[in-house]
């Protein structure tokens, strides 16, 4: 289990990612809601590990346009790999496409 100040430093660098993805693509963020952030024609989820990835993918579906997970470098190879077969595509904390997303 993650102590207090440990999860206060996760929850900060999401905000800040999210607010820099949004920024980058042009949408909104918004705290509380998935996914984390909105734009013209793309959806982002940021999370923290590729183990989040199914948790991600279920709250990016039902939407339209694009639809990324964005993870740190770190976690790319793992979650290369448990997206190679899917639409979803991946970015970087700061919105650099990793993998492109082939949702329409």
């Amino acid at each position: 289990m993650l102590g207090k100040e440990v999860k206060n430093r996760m929850a900060k660098s999401h905000d800040i990612a999210a607010r820099l993805i949004a920024k980058k693509v042009k949408g909104r963020y918004r705290p509380g809601k998935s996914p984390d952030v909105k734009g013209p024609g793309i959806r982002v989820e940021v999370k923290t590990t590729a183990n989040e990835i199914s948790e991600a993918l279920l709250q990016l579906a039902g939407g339209s346009g694009r639809a990324y997970i964005a993870l740190p470098k770190p976690e790319h190879k793992e979650a290369l790999k448990r997206l190679k077969s899917r639409k979803t595509g991946l970015m970087n904390l700061k919105a650099k496409i990793i993998k492109p997303s082939n949702r329409k």
